[in-house]
């Protein structure tokens, strides 16, 4: 899972750098910090970039894609009939039930679809690398990286289990995405509201996929 994401961060890394590279001017002189807005060490004084340090808090974020690496057992009478494992690749905005989010300095967290209507909506901790987003649900993932222009979140990780005509499946998910800033925050003048039928992460939508 690390692989696919890694490449794709490194890719948009080295894309946003090309990008803005050739439009700063460096000054020669002055107070050495971090002069971005959007960072947890910004300091309104400081003249010189030498360093910024990037949270969640800043803008808001769009998912580029999820990735869930899923293993299927399926058993009869403790006889094995199947052992496969696959990757389930979200990359289109309508495919994913939340698509926008945003952390709010005061601890409460939002996430749209595609159609800029709210499917979700809590608080969200951090501890370390740790989020933690309670919603309808509880969703603890890790921070991997993140930086000015993107995050990885890995998790959650979880077992589903169920019997289909006397044969037993164990399916074991591990989720990740990876998201971008969108540094000018994100609003919608949209008030309908569907909290409550998707989340962050939606795991009813993909056990539909994988029983299909």
């Amino acid at each position: 899972m690390k692989k696919i994401i890694y490449t794709l961060l490194a890719v948009s890394i080295i894309f946003f750098a090309c990008q803005n590279n050739s439009n700063i001017t460096t000054p020669t002189s002055g107070t050495s910090g971090c002069n971005d807005t959007i960072a947890i060490n910004y300091n309104p004084n400081d003249t010189i970039n030498s360093g910024c340090v990037y949270g969640l808090i800043g803008g808001a974020w769009t998912k580029d894609f999820e990735q869930y690496d899923i293993h299927m057992v399926v058993t009869s009478g403790g006889i094995l009939i199947e052992d496969t494992s696959w990757t389930q690749m979200n990359t289109h905005p309508d495919s994913m039930s939340a698509y926008k989010g945003k952390f709010w300095d005061n601890g409460i967290f939002e996430a749209w679809d595609s159609d800029n209507i709210m499917v979700d909506s809590g608080i969200w901790l951090q501890m370390g690398n740790n989020l933690t987003l309670i919603t309808d649900t509880v969703v603890v993932q890790e921070i991997i990286s993140i930086t000015q222009t993107n995050v990885i979140l890995e998790g959650p990780s979880w077992t589903e289990s169920w019997n289909d005509n006397g044969e037993d499946y164990v399916v074991e998910i591990d989720a990740a995405m990876l998201l971008t800033r969108d540094p000018n925050g994100f609003t919608t003048n949209n008030t309908n509201q569907r909290k409550g039928n998707a989340s962050w992460i939606n795991k009813r939508k993909l056990m539909n996929i994988i029983k299909r």
